[in-house]
């Protein structure tokens, strides 16, 4: 299929910013957003002050809203008030929803290791010694710089693997990776090691993930 041609990358279309609203085309609008984007520029993208299903814009398209009647505008502007009451609703319920689990005194506030998919991009630390899931057993290690440190991986180095010493890496959000006092955690709670990978089951990049492996090396005992 033929691409969709693009502008003019002369100077003034790479620096003309988003926001540039002229109400003419639709590429450097800040009515637009949720596709594709060149120097600031949007190429294929939605129409914010559209409907849904009338949204779809190149960067070059015209103006849609300036072909609108009184009436078609009065109708987007009744679909956004709805939108506007749904969401006060939403953030009523997700209010209640966070006053429940900071109030509630059934739900437990022990320390316990986090799952993978609430980890922030702090989690690990520079110099954090963590166990890492590698050749079918839990190896020692610690983290090091490397690439794409707190943007959602982590790299590190283990103790007996002389080659990972310039820093393997994987990501954060997956149980093969623990600090290390959620290993020690875990080495005393097994049921609830079981429990935490079942949790955790889910597809990463297109797999599984071995949990039961995970689980059955935990019997056994580390690698120091």
């Amino acid at each position: 299929m033929k691409e969709y041609p693009e502008p003019v990358w002369n100077a003034e279309n790479k620096n003309r910013k988003q926001g540039d609203t002229t109400f003419k085309t639709c590429g450097w609008c800040k009515f637009v957003g949720s596709g594709s984007c060149r120097y600031d520029c949007h190429l294929e993208a939605h129409c914010d002050l559209m409907k849904s299903y009338d949204n779809d814009v190149k960067w070059d398209t015209s103006c849609k809203i300036l072909n609108l009647s009184l009436v078609d505008v009065q109708s987007i502007v009744r679909s956004k008030e709805y939108d506007i009451k749904e969401s006060k609703r939403h953030i009523e319920r997700r209010n209640l929803e966070i006053k429940t689990l900071l109030t509630d005194k059934r739900i437990p506030r022990k320390k316990k290791p986090a799952l993978p998919g609430s980890r922030d991009a702090e989690y690990f630390k520079l110099k954090d010694v963590v166990w890492v899931f590698h050749e079918n057993k839990w190896n020692r290690g610690m983290v090091v710089p490397g690439y794409r440190t707190y943007d959602g991986c982590v790299s590190y180095v283990l103790d007996n693997y002389p080659n990972s010493a310039k820093g393997w890496g994987c990501g954060m959000a997956v149980p093969c990776i623990l600090l290390d006092w959620e290993y020690t955690y875990f080495k005393k709670n097994l049921t609830e090691f079981k429990e935490y990978l079942k949790m955790c089951d889910r597809v990463y990049n297109g797999e599984r993930l071995p949990m039961d492996n995970y689980y059955n090396a935990m019997t056994k005992g580390g690698v120091r």
